[in-house]
């Protein structure tokens, strides 16, 4: 007789078993293999996640006519591996397995299915072509607004700045001059224009819709930046994204609120779940950030009571691969991970955030403990240059020559003068933000 745990979803008409959700790990030397022998139509992909006694790797897998299968060769001495796996079906029920170890001493270790069941708010796996989606669930940013911190690029909705290609968006920077309607002597003494150069201007602040190369440089690289039309408050929020490498290139997945029912920046929050930089070293793709924003004023900002850095492991960078970037927002805890490892863990105050940051008041008083982050908060996934607020730091040993000071009044006048040095670094695809998928789940 075989007992088994029967998880069903009435609204979905989805029911999953115990028996059926289960996953094997199958390693010889050196050959892992992970498998999901259930062949149920219902099921639209499988996500394993997989450790070798060391940081978790993701990877999709792949339908046979067995099941769901994910195989690789392990070049490393093998003690343990652990994974789980996400399974999706094509209703939005969501199952995860609960995680498993394989060690030296077995052979194989089936995962036995986890009772959590969780319904998926959001999902985008970047398959179509660019103009559907972008019209539906994403808003595209088309302006020269750096938010305030005076970076080099101008967003566009160019197809050189954001597309999708193979399931994957990608949000690209590139110079200016790669468009043939402007030259070095346009970004000098121009007016970009940017509703009647690319159709629209999303953002006004900080003359982000028109600017004359007169009165400084115009922006000398053109990139992109998305954000979601679906918003969340509590639950998770995943993205498997591959970070790029180019110096002076600031890549972020963050959110904002929806409604900044707490008053302007930062009263209303921020949530930076990764940030980084281009460069190579400590100081580049090596580490990574999170950080909360709150405060009662812009220059009262409390950021650095909640911010972390994850460095990556020894001889590699957090470039190398994909990742899942995951932030997961309760009552009462805020975390970001990558690949399930703890980036920052933020829990909420017993009185509120203006008595952890020491405020003269309280400007959350209608709000909960976790106030401002008790509301609902959309995705944005950008790739920035440069800038003058500090993030690249004029003092910091980068390992080569920063082109602009923060003070000069013609930064990136300065970092373009400097292409020859930079440029060179920023290699096609590999300059990129890709976005293999985005979830919400509730």
């Amino acid at each position: 007789i075989q007992c088994c745990v029967c998880y069903c979803s009435l609204w979905t008409g989805v029911c999953a078993t115990q028996a059926q959700l289960r996953v094997q790990i199958e390693y010889s030397t050196p050959h892992l293999k992970l498998l999901l022998p259930d062949t149920d139509s219902e099921i639209r992909d499988v996500v394993f996640h997989y450790a070798i006694h060391g940081p978790i790797h993701t990877a999709r897998a792949v339908r046979t006519s067995f099941g769901w299968q994910f195989s690789r060769d392990i070049t490393e001495h093998v003690h343990s591996i652990t994974a789980y796996a996400d399974v999706h079906y094509k209703n939005g029920l969501a199952i995860t397995t609960t995680r498993h170890t394989l060690t030296a001493d077995t052979q194989n270790v089936i995962l036995p299915g986890s009772r959590r069941i969780r319904a998926v708010l959001f999902r985008e796996d970047f398959n179509q072509e660019f103009d559907p989606w972008n019209m539906h669930t994403w808003k595209v940013e088309v302006s020269m607004f750096g938010g305030r911190n005076w970076e080099f690029q101008v967003y566009t909705n160019d197809k050189k700045n954001v597309y999708t290609r193979d399931g994957n968006l990608y949000l690209a920077p590139v110079p200016t001059v790669n468009d043939p309607r402007f030259d070095e002597n346009f970004l000098k003494t121009g007016t970009m224009d940017v509703a009647e150069l690319w159709g629209l201007c999303t953002n006004n602040a900080d003359y982000g819709c028109s600017r004359s190369g007169a009165n400084g440089m115009l922006p000398p690289v053109m990139s992109g930046k998305v954000s979601s039309q679906p918003a969340i408050r509590y639950g998770t929020v995943e993205v498997r994204a591959r970070i790029p490498r180019g110096d002076w290139i600031w890549p972020a997945i963050w959110m904002m609120p929806k409604d900044s029912v707490y008053g302007v920046w930062p009263r209303s929050g921020e949530i930076d779940i990764m940030e980084t930089r281009g460069n190579a070293g400590p100081l580049g793709v090596e580490t990574v950030s999170s950080t909360l924003h709150w405060g009662d004023a812009w220059d009262n900002n409390k950021w650095s009571l909640t911010h972390a850095e994850k460095s990556s492991p020894a001889g590699k960078t957090w470039h190398d691969d994909f990742h899942v970037w995951k932030i997961e927002r309760t009552p009462d805890h805020i975390k970001t991970f990558i690949d399930d490892q703890v980036i920052l863990s933020v829990d909420a105050p017993a009185d509120g955030f203006w008595k952890f940051g020491g405020l003269s008041s309280n400007v959350w008083s209608s709000g909960s403990k976790m106030a401002p982050f008790d509301q609902d908060f959309y995705l944005i996934l950008n790739v920035a240059v440069g800038g003058i607020n500090g993030y690249f730091s004029d003092t910091a040993n980068w390992g080569v020559r920063k082109p602009w000071a923060n003070n000069s009044p013609h930064a990136n006048l300065d970092f373009w003068t400097a292409r020859d040095d930079w440029l060179p670094t920023w290699q096609g695809d590999q300059s990129a933000l890709v976005v293999d998928y985005v979830e919400f789940r509730d």
